[in-house]
């Protein structure tokens, strides 16, 4: 049933208390890029053409003379490039010498026009967070134009590798020593045994209820390449790990991993490219799956996250459809709904397939203040009317699939102190 405008208008209003955590750059890019080497400049031309506009560090590490050469090859192909310079952590802010190392650094790089950031670390446990935050917090405040990009351990790391009695507790510790411009995170969900994780929704809770928080964007790095006991995705997988990141607010997202990692331990496997340079068939996937992401993404960048609901059988930590939502589920299987505030005031809505094996009908019935909906063509970023019926709305999702829609009020709701939607 529609819902009566006093609820609506109410719940736009407890939205309007959400912090904006919007930002206006999305980051598409990948872990464990292609080598230095006299084919360079073909590797990245073939990174740009899958789609990325950033690029990070190869999966061997590099030196600081094949740094200013991927540098410069990512500033041809309108790459930005996260680089990794052991200069950056080799201080503690206690040392003499801290302000001075890093000035160095950042005098080295900070002007290339294929500067994207600075690599500080990998899954760190909480140990490590002071030093972290000295060299985070003096990056941006003496080169506020580039990511210090740091990446933190999953849901299901152990308590002795997060250093904290709990999970939630480690990500709060971080943001509040570190203080990131960005919130990054992996998660591998898809397990061998053709199964999903079960932490892996209450991982996304925590860190967008985290980021809202301490106001600060979030990114999330998944799963393309198998290994252990992760298995090798297909695109409808690929698609679901990346849309339901965007459902919760995601504003950069990494694949684990672009080069094919040179480790036969954990028998690394179909990733993009094999050891050799040869393409394999997740990059066809991912540079098809990368034109709507990057469609999506820069304009979900704009958005702040104001809720997001599940149907079917509900994941651990999360929340079902609420009698209050604007969006009322009718049928379509398990699904993830995300609900946002645009910059510009305007609401949107994105809907996810949460089954990763069958397409799905949707039906959902719409709050009767809610005039039309545009949904975002993510091919083109156009906008298209879509039918309504009686506040009616239905579409098909493929497997993982998602629709990203604006909705349009009948008028302008104020609330007591004045915060209008459109």
């Amino acid at each position: 049933m529609p819902l009566p405008l006093v609820r609506f208008a109410a719940l736009l209003i407890a939205c309007a208390t959400v912090l904006p955590v919007a930002g206006s750059e999305f980051i598409l890019s990948y872990w464990c890029g292609p080598p230095d080497g006299p084919d360079v400049d073909a590797r990245y031309a073939e990174v740009a053409e899958c789609g990325f506009n950033y690029a990070m560090i190869p999966c061997a590490g590099n030196s600081p003379e094949n740094t200013r050469s991927i540098l410069n090859t990512c500033g041809r192909h309108g790459l930005k490039y996260i680089l990794y310079d052991a200069r950056v952590m080799a201080r503690v802010a206690q040392d003499s010498g801290f302000a001075t190392n890093l000035d160095a650094v950042i005098s080295d790089y900070a002007k290339h026009p294929g500067m994207g950031g600075y690599f500080l670390g990998d899954e760190p446990g909480s140990g490590a967070f002071p030093a972290l935050g000295a060299v985070n917090q003096y990056l941006l405040q003496h080169d506020s134009k580039h990511l210090p990009f740091i990446n933190l351990l999953p849901n299901y790391a152990p308590l002795w590798a997060l250093g904290t009695s709990n999970y939630e507790e480690h990500v709060e510790k971080y943001l509040d020593i570190v203080k990131p411009r960005l919130l990054s995170f992996d998660h591998y969900a898809l397990l061998n045994n053709d199964t999903v994780r079960p932490e892996y929704f209450d991982n996304l809770e925590v860190i967008r209820r985290q980021g809202l928080k301490h106001q600060v964007p979030f990114g999330e790095i998944f799963l393309v390449t198998p290994h252990g006991s992760y298995r090798d995705p297909g695109e409808a997988e690929l698609r679901w790990q990346a849309n339901t990141g965007l459902a919760y607010g995601a504003t950069a997202l990494m694949y684990f991993t672009y080069w094919t990692p040179d480790d036969n331990s954990a028998d690394f496997h179909n990733a993009m490219i094999d050891k050799h340079g040869n393409r394999l068939p997740h990059y066809a996937m991912v540079k098809a799956l990368n034109v709507e992401l990057l469609v999506l993404g820069k304009a979900m960048a704009k958005m702040t996250s104001t809720g997001v609901y599940h149907t079917g059988p509900v994941p651990t930590g999360c929340k079902g459809v609420e009698t209050n939502s604007p969006i009322q589920v009718v049928k379509g299987g398990p699904l993830v709904i995300g609900l946002f505030r645009c910059q510009d005031g305007s609401r949107w809505a994105i809907v996810v397939n949460r089954d990763v094996h069958h397409a799905t009908e949707v039906s959902l019935d719409m709050d009767r203040k809610i005039a039309g909906l545009q949904r975002l063509d993510a091919k083109t970023g156009k906008l298209s009317a879509i039918k309504m019926r009686s506040h009616r709305v239905e579409f098909p999702l493929p497997a993982g699939g998602t629709s990203l829609m604006k909705l349009e009020s009948v008028r302008r709701l104020v609330s007591p102190k004045g915060a209008g939607f459109e």
